[in-house]
C-alpha cells in the first residue's frame, strides 16, 4: 500500500489542479494492482473570510486590482489543460471551514476523494455556494455521505468536530506548512506547488517498492505519455513532522 497525503484547500485553484493530477497518478497505481490511501489534510488560504456568499470577481479585483481579470484568465487556462473548467464569472467567494468538516466527515467513511472532487467543482465550475448548509447537504447525499442525525448542522462551526478541525490547522501552521498544495508520497520529500501527474505517480512507485508493494510489470510503461516533464519539487524536512 502507497500512502499520499496532500495539503488542500477547496478554494485554491492550485489545490484543485493539483488534487486532479494526485488522483490520476494514483488510480494508475490502483489499476496495476497497488492500493494508494490518500489523507487530506486542512488549510484555509482565506481564514477571515465570510461565509456570506458574494461574486468571487469583484473580491478578486479589490485584492489585485486591474490584475485581477488577467490572472482568472491565466488559471482558466492552466486548469483547462487538465481538463478542468473554472468559471470565474458566476464562482462565489466565501470561506471552506464547513467544508473541511465535510471532508472529515468523508474521510471517516472512505469517501474523501468524491467529496473533495465535488466540492472544488461545486466552487469553481457550478457556482455554488460551499460554505452554505444546503450546499453541503447536497454534496454529501450525493456522494453518500452520512452526516447522521444532525444532518448538516453536524458541520456547524460551534460542533466537536470543528473545535478538532482548528486543532489540526493550528497543528499545520505550528509545523510551519505554506500555503497549498502541499504533497508527502510515502516516507518521501515534501513536494511544494502543483506537481507534474509524472512526479506524482513516479513517487508513488518509488514508495511501493520501498514497502514492497510492487506495481506489476506493465505500471511504468509509458509513465510520462501525454504528461508535462517532471517540475522541480522541494524536500522541507522542517514540515516533516507535520504528516
Amino acid at each position: 500500500m502507497v500512502k499520499a497525503d496532500m495539503v488542500l484547500d477547496v478554494i485554491c485553484v492550485h489545490s484543485y489542479i493539483g488534487y486532479t493530477r494526485l488522483v490520476r497518478a494514483a488510480d494508475r497505481m490502483r489499476a496495476c494492482g497497488t492500493d494508494v490511501t490518500i489523507t487530506f489534510r486542512p488549510y484555509e488560504i482565506a481564514p477571515a473570510a465570510s461565509d456570506s456568499p458574494q461574486p468571487l470577481m469583484p473580491v478578486l479585483e479589490r485584492m489585485l486590482g486591474p490584475y485581477a481579470a488577467t490572472q482568472a484568465e491565466i488559471f482558466t487556462w492552466q486548469a483547462a489543460r487538465d481538463g478542468l473548467e473554472l468559471r470565474y464569472d458566476r464562482a462565489v467567494a466565501t470561506g471552506s471551514f464547513r467544508a473541511h468538516l465535510l471532508i472529515g466527515r468523508a474521510a471517516e467513511q472512505g469517501l474523501a476523494e468524491p467529496v473533495v472532487e465535488r466540492l472544488f467543482r461545486a466552487h469553481f465550475t457550478d457556482g455554488l455556494h460551499i460554505a452554505g448548509e444546503g450546499t453541503l447537504r447536497e454534496i454529501a447525499e450525493e456522494c453518500g455521505v452520512d452526516l447522521g442525525p444532525g444532518g448538516a448542522g453536524a458541520l456547524a462551526k460551534g460542533s466537536e468536530e470543528a473545535e478538532e478541525l482548528r486543532g489540526e490547522l493550528h497543528r499545520l501552521r505550528r509545523h510551519g506548512v505554506p500555503a497549498p498544495p502541499v504533497f508527502r508520497i510515502g516516507d518521501g520529500p515534501i513536494l511544494l506547488g502543483v506537481q507534474t501527474e509524472r512526479s506524482l505517480y513516479e513517487a508513488m512507485t518509488t514508495a511501493a517498492a520501498e514497502s514492497g508493494a510492487g506495481t506489476g510489470t506493465g505500471a511504468g510503461a509509458g509513465a510520462g505519455a501525454g504528461v508535462e516533464p517532471v517540475a522541480g519539487s522541494a524536500a522541507v524536512r522542517s514540515v516533516d513532522a507535520a504528516f
